[in-house]
């Protein structure tokens, strides 16, 4: 499994014009999301005990209907329309569950809302308003899937440096839905190696001994 950066930990240093990681941060974040794998019904009871229920494929990308959506704590009704939909982009169903089918766009919104500290959450309303706004002006809504695709891919390998900001954002957002998805419950139990009580350590095994699957957090 790659191992994940997590955006809240990294800040800038001036003096070293340079992103730094804070160890202390990594630590925190990377418990907490991690708790979730250990602790999955607890985390997943905290995180969405206070929502009506969670939004299903038909409703989530559905802008005509905000309707039955969950409680949000962080994004508007349109905008967690819109990041639900960019999850099931990012991670569609196949042989398994959706992105919105492991319900990474209310966790997403959960942690924005009630775990990350203030400033991370300015700068990341910052970062995700300049992405809804190349998204409006790429006219994203309207475009069938493939084409939404192309358009996401199109932006992530991007040189361009006026899209550096919106690259960025896109990249975080992408960031989030891959730690939250891989720490689903129900993903880590049924497409990934899962052993809740590790007993040995192995440190280096072939491909072939983890029947290709990572393991779970």
């Amino acid at each position: 499994m790659a191992l994940l950066t997590i955006s809240p930990t990294i800040t800038y240093n001036s003096l070293a014009g340079a992103y730094i990681m804070n160890r202390r941060q990594v630590l925190e974040y990377t418990a907490w999301i991690t708790g979730i794998a250990v602790s999955a019904p607890l985390a997943s009871a905290i995180l969405t005990g206070c929502s009506k229920h969670s939004p299903d494929k038909t409703t989530a990308g559905d802008s005509s209907s905000l309707s039955g959506l969950p409680i949000l704590h962080f994004f508007t009704p349109e905008q967690f329309l819109l990041v639900a939909q960019l999850a099931d982009i990012i991670l569609p169903r196949t042989d398994s569950p959706s992105g919105t089918e492991a319900n990474i766009h209310t966790r997403l919104d959960a942690m924005l809302g009630q775990v990350f500290d203030a400033a991370y959450k300015t700068r990341f309303k910052t970062q995700w308003q300049d992405l809804q706004n190349y998204l409006n002006r790429k006219k994203f809504d309207s475009l069938n899937t493939d084409a939404q695709v192309d358009l996401l891919q199109s932006l992530e390998t991007s040189s361009h440096a006026d899209l550096a900001p919106v690259k960025q954002a896109f990249i975080e957002l992408k960031q989030h839905f891959i730690a939250y998805y891989l720490t689903d419950e129900n993903v880590a139990k049924q497409f990934l190696n899962y052993l809740p009580i590790p007993v040995t350590y192995q440190p280096c095994i072939s491909v072939q001994d983890t029947n290709n699957k990572a393991w779970a957090l």
